[in-house]
């Protein structure tokens, strides 16, 4: 029996573009916590912004990782 294993690899430019990606949308999910200030805004329906937040965070860091 033989193992292998999956190696998964991107050329430059795309890794850089999914880094960019990742980055802009969880920053975008962490900066729509301050929509749950603005009273004016009324979607109709309960923002889930706990699951935004981590979301967020986890996007950010997915970007960080993969600018290198």
């Amino acid at each position: 029996m033989e193992s292998k294993t999956v190696s998964f690899s991107m050329d430059k430019s795309t890794k850089k573009q999914l880094s960019l990606v990742c980055f802009l949308a969880g920053f975008v999910l962490l900066l729509a916590q301050d929509l749950k200030g603005i009273s004016s805004i009324n979607p109709g329906f309960a923002w889930p912004f706990a699951t935004m937040f981590y979301a967020g965070l986890i996007l950010i860091v997915i970007g960080y990782y993969l600018r290198g």
